[in-house]
């Protein structure tokens, strides 16, 4: 098991969780400029939206901070967040707000106190508040919402492969989401575990995220016979197959839209969970996995795109590493935020891999003693 820090970061393993990091704050910063529009306006606007532009509106709690191109937004800075307490924890994150290493509201709150500008404090409090007193103070006023669905990318790079442990980890550690939503987030780490397998191709994918989700569906004997049972227990799975059905019909990420904002509509909120793992999907189906085409395809369809791209973002980078990530992209977010050190993280992280495989062995071996 490679060990040393400069054999490691020359692994596919690194490449792909640095990809992934990379891929999932270009698709942040492509889709800030025109989030919250819809695709006829992207469209008469700027015809196809594939390359990275300058913020029109001025920066704000939950956007960019900075208005120049590549500027990212909430979704990386929580993404990063996430990644910290991951790694301070050596994998083992962890919610609440008592002040122990890979604790994530801990880290929110140190990073809240920490914080220079009234941004950052404005972008981090709500989090912190929602943190430390739980139901009292639930993100977005409990709407089923992107919240952790956008940042947890981080949950599915360290569990390579395992789907399952992705998901779970995820709706462990997730404090912001609730209901359905949070079914959402931890789908979408384990898509990016699922993701990090060897030949890991979008059909791979998505059934991994589908048969997590399934997996951790807590049913009664008389559950399926209930009117609303389609809603609450199975809609992400529902929306997911959806919009993999319609993808692997038209087969082209421009072509699904029409279809999409008819068919994956959940409410009038574009941030809304279901809807986000449903279009990242997608999008990666449409594209044939393509990495390029994935990011572009989220980022035109509108709506909360830059949530949809960020996902479908990490998703890509981790099934191809870099050699998929566009170079004139990576470099335009690097510069503009000079504060995201995505190599160092990157790093961090492939080092919590190697640390829960170690445990992992030294479990087996002693099972393996046993019987």
């Amino acid at each position: 098991m490679v060990v040393d820090t400069e054999e490691l970061s020359e692994t596919s393993l690194y490449d792909r969780i640095h990809a992934a990091m990379v891929a999932a704050a270009i698709g942040d910063a492509m889709g800030g400029p025109v989030e919250g529009w819809d695709y006829e306006r992207i469209q008469e606007t700027h015809g196809v939206v594939d390359r990275l532009l300058p913020y029109g509106f001025e920066p704000d709690y939950h956007n960019h901070f900075r208005t120049a191109p590549g500027s990212v937004t909430d979704d990386t800075r929580l993404r990063q967040l996430v990644a910290e307490a991951i790694t301070a924890g050596g994998g083992r994150a962890r919610t609440g707000a008592l002040p122990r290493r890979g604790n994530l509201v801990w880290r929110i709150v140190q990073a809240y106190h920490r914080a220079g500008t009234e941004l950052e404090r404005g972008f981090l409090e709500e989090y912190a508040l929602g943190g430390v007193y739980g139901e009292e103070k639930l993100i977005w006023g409990g709407r089923m919402t992107n919240g952790f669905l956008m940042a947890n990318a981080p949950l599915g790079l360290i569990c390579p492969g395992d789907p399952e442990t992705a998901f779970a980890l995820s709706y462990d550690v997730d404090f912001i989401s609730d209901g359905y939503a949070k079914v959402a987030a931890a789908m979408g780490a384990a898509a990016v575990a699922a993701a990090m397998a060897p030949g890991a191709t979008p059909e791979i994918v998505v059934e991994g995220a589908l048969a997590a989700a399934s997996a951790h569906r807590v049913e009664g004997p008389l559950t399926r016979s209930w009117a609303w049972y389609n809603h609450v227990f199975t809609l992400n799975e529902r929306m997911v197959r959806t919009a993999v059905e319609v993808a692997a019909e038209v087969g082209d990420v421009f072509a699904v839209r029409e279809a999409y904002y008819r068919r994956l509509r959940v409410s009038d909120l574009g941030s809304e969970a279901a809807q986000t793992v449903a279009v990242a999907l997608g999008m990666l189906v449409a594209a044939g996995g393509d990495l390029r085409q994935t990011i572009i395809g989220c980022v035109n369809y509108g709506r909360d795109n830059d949530s949809y791209a960020t996902l479908a973002g990490a998703i890509a980078g981790a099934m191809h590493g870099m050699a998929a990530v566009p170079e004139d992209w990576r470099r335009i977010v690097e510069e503009a935020n000079p504060e995201l050190d995505l190599a160092a993280t990157s790093l961090r992280l492939a080092r919590v891999v190697v640390a829960r495989h170690r445990r992992d062995q030294r479990a087996l071996d002693t099972v393996s003693g046993l019987v």
